[in-house]
């Protein structure tokens, strides 16, 4: 009989673990349930194309010809209520019993809401979904006043395209900085230089205490008493986790599905990838969830190696970006708080690189403009090979030139 594989989620990390899982198993019977009705989608260009007014399509990863082609079984609209890791079968929302051999969750998370008065007006939004970005772009006509709550990557990034589209943007975050936890602050007094030379009115510091308006948003109160006029408001304070379908199944969670290296949870035959996953030791630290693109393509992989017996990839670092007005900007590995900084190029140039070196090898970096460098640099990274800082920052001298083959 053919393994029966389960797939609960169909984003990203869902459609490339089927994708994965076929290319390995030619005989396995593949389902891929989905709640929303769209093709599985990628989340980044929800804050940057289509958010820009692109189609939807712009974000989907396979058409839906693939999936009949690859004899994996797409059934969107579909909610799972439940499963039983000792009889391994499914509860679908609908009353029907689904059986599986092996089980992947990647539900993914879900926006963290607002607890104040007024959240629930007219015109206060989040950022999650394909309907949730096409509802939002209708929204950032020009002249409209947007608020944006949070200053996390993805609040900036609809910040930066509400500015392209001639809209006047606050963004409030309740931090001291922008993205203190991200290289140690480094990046976020970049990025608040870079949005208030565009114009934002970056605050920080600031708390909301309320949102004011009759059946829409006209105002957000601040917790100084201040009040800032607004026809669009958009909560990006992060994400919880939708771990309550494996916590309710009796798996370790903790703001997200706990798992080993290789996509294990604590149940026989249940995995979790993507966003919900959170991996009990982790290059960045102890217990990680890691929500981003990258993330999400490298766990559908090792969870597709794990249930097929396939040699696990080599660790590396991770990896994450964001277009933000002319800047695309690349970050790999972390920081510690005492690595020594080395800069190739200024901070104020149209191309740069910030490299952190701890014991004589790049921890982590940090590439505006410099996607070019990204590969050599990520061998640096992974390989932990030795370096001279004075070779690194030298930008007349090729980072390709200084990798070990």
């Amino acid at each position: 009989m053919s393994q029966r594989i389960v797939i609960v989620g169909a984003g990203q990390a869902g459609a490339r673990t089927a994708a994965a899982l076929r290319r390995l198993d030619d005989t396995a019977e593949i389902t891929l349930l989905g709640e929303e009705q769209d093709l599985p989608y990628e989340r980044p260009p929800l804050s940057k194309d289509i958010l820009n007014g692109a189609a939807p399509s712009k974000a989907t990863i396979f058409p839906h010809a693939w999936y009949e082609e690859h004899r994996i079984a797409l059934r969107s609209g579909v909610r799972v209520a439940a499963f039983d890791s000792r009889t391994k079968r499914l509860s679908l929302g609908d009353g029907e019993s689904l059986p599986y051999d092996d089980l992947v969750l990647a539900t993914g998370v879900r926006p963290r809401l607002l607890d104040v008065p007024g959240a629930t007006l007219d015109g206060v939004l989040t950022l999650r979904t394909i309907g949730d970005s096409t509802a939002l772009s209708a929204r950032l006509t020009a002249g409209a006043r947007v608020v944006v709550i949070g200053g996390g990557f993805l609040g900036l990034e609809i910040a930066a395209t509400a500015v392209a589209r001639q809209c006047a943007v606050t963004v409030i975050e309740s931090g001291s900085e922008l993205l203190p936890r991200i290289f140690g602050g480094f990046l976020g007094r970049y990025l608040s230089d870079l949005h208030r030379e565009n114009r934002v009115d970056v605050r920080t510091g600031a708390t909301v205490a309320a949102l004011e308006g009759h059946t829409a948003v006209e105002a957000v109160r601040l917790a100084d008493g201040s009040l800032l006029a607004a026809d669009v408001v958009v909560v990006a304070i992060g994400a919880v986790a939708n771990d309550e379908l494996a916590r309710a199944a009796g798996a370790e969670c903790a703001d997200g599905v706990l798992v080993d290296a290789q996509a294990r949870t604590s149940l026989p035959s249940v995995y979790a990838i993507g966003d919900v996953a959170r991996q009990r030791v982790h290059r960045l630290g102890e217990s990680v969830r890691v929500e981003s693109w990258e993330n999400a393509e490298l766990q559908a992989q090792i969870v597709a190696n794990t249930m097929t017996g396939t040699a696990p990839a080599a660790d590396a670092a991770p990896w994450f970006w964001t277009d933000q007005y002319d800047r695309n900007i690349q970050m790999l590995g972390g920081r510690e708080a005492d690595d020594l900084i080395v800069m190739r190029g200024e901070a104020g140039a149209p191309s740069w690189c910030a490299f952190f070196v701890a014991d004589g090898a790049i921890r982590g970096a940090v590439l505006v403009n410099a996607g070019r460098e990204r590969r050599h640099v990520k061998r640096l990274i992974d390989t932990r090979q030795r370096i001279d800082c004075a070779e690194i920052g030298n930008a007349q001298r090729p980072l390709a030139s200084l990798t070990a083959h």
